[in-house]
């Protein structure tokens, strides 16, 4: 693990005291986003997780902010992906990170992609290289397995260019692990078990020390921070009651099919925790506490992409797994984890966005044991 650690926030139009619950979200609007954008910037953090949809009209709110903006590979033209990165990088002065995601199938298929999980990771790998060379002016004609395109021709659009074009991602499959050994410059993954997660990113790095490379790792997770312990998870259980069970229930079936998981009726867990969720959502509650704390101050939980994962880790993606607690709680957990699975950077959530980045920054950063570098 690097001796530095970058802190990263989540971004996004769905907002509130507990956003994935129409009644609690706040107004979406560029101004409020614009507002959000801002804040964190002003606090310090070194980019934020965005979607793909308003990243160009934040730059101007913002002076040095990172954007990590997902793109799925093949959608669209090499061509077209370059000219797009080269526009980003002229207005924000170079502070564009491509998020790499390899997409699922029912995703990838309405955007007209129809390869194999697997043969993305393939299409993945001509497509960026062929993009970062388009990135750098590189004029001549492709003719490549999956992507071919006439000479460029096109008068250069102006610098700054990074020297690397940036790509973050993930992959845990064989394909994937090869994937992220070639093409990815930080590996992520979400905040899983820590036993898990430390063979995942061993797993990810030997790959890219194969290939000669060195590959930092991060993590995406939530966070809920409050003045003591009792005062942090009460917010957490109150998130959970103003949560419409049935909804969650509904999310779960669809999103479990949509990862090619057996659906909410039939999928089972060894885990006598995570089975006892299932039970849960089974019987039309949410589960506890008890059901859902499988480590002191870590629990899985409910994020505004439960709209398109497996709520409650009940598939063991890590997808709505939180940090809760204290202030010291929440840095020395981080502190452990970083140190044991290896982790070097973490993207954080919590909601509302901006109080919570603020929480963070002002309360939970300053404690933590190694110097913080934010630019």
């Amino acid at each position: 693990m690097t001796e530095d650690r970058r802190f990263l926030w989540y971004l996004n139009h769905a907002d509130g005291e507990v956003p994935w619950q129409a009644e609690h979200r706040v107004p979406p609007s560029l101004d409020h986003l614009r507002g959000v954008a801002a804040e964190i910037d002003r606090l310090g953090y070194y980019g934020v997780l965005c979607t793909a949809r308003e990243p160009i009209a934040l730059v101007s709110a913002t002076e040095k902010l990172r954007f990590l903006i997902p793109e799925y590979p093949g959608v669209k033209p090499p061509a077209l992906m370059a000219e797009q990165a080269q526009v980003f990088d002229h207005y924000s002065g170079g502070r564009l990170i491509i998020n790499q995601v390899n997409g699922a199938d029912p995703v990838l298929n309405r955007y007209g992609r129809f390869e194999g999980k697997d043969e993305r990771y393939r299409v993945s790998e001509e497509y960026w290289k062929t993009v970062r060379e388009m990135y750098h002016d590189d004029t001549a004609a492709v003719d490549g397995e999956y992507f071919t395109a006439g000479k460029q021709y096109k008068p250069a659009i102006p610098g700054p260019r990074q020297e690397r074009l940036p790509l973050w991602g993930t992959g845990a499959s064989p394909a994937g692990l090869h994937h992220a050994a070639e093409v990815l410059d930080v590996y992520l993954s979400f905040l899983s078990r820590p036993e898990a997660l430390t063979k995942t990113f061993a797993t990810a790095r030997a790959a890219a020390a194969a290939k000669g490379r060195d590959l930092p790792c991060g993590v995406v997770a939530s966070v809920i921070v409050r003045d003591t312990d009792d005062e942090a998870w009460a917010h957490f259980e109150w998130q959970l009651s103003e949560t419409d069970p049935a909804e969650i229930a509904r999310l779960a079936d669809r999103n479990l099919r949509s990862f090619g998981f057996p659906g909410l009726d039939e999928i089972g867990s060894d885990d006598p925790q995570v089975q006892a969720r299932i039970d849960a959502l089974r019987a039309g509650r949410l589960p506890g506490r008890d059901e859902l704390e499988f480590q002191p101050g870590l629990a899985a939980g409910l994020t505004t992409w439960t709209s398109g994962e497996p709520p409650f880790d009940i598939a063991g993606k890590g997808s709505g797994n939180y940090l809760v607690g204290s202030p010291r709680t929440v840095a020395d957990t981080i502190d452990r984890l970083s140190a044991e699975c290896g982790i070097d950077h973490w993207i954080l959530s919590g909601w509302p966005l901006a109080a919570e980045a603020r929480r963070v920054a002002e309360q939970v950063l300053p404690l933590l044991d190694r110097e913080l570098v934010t630019r």
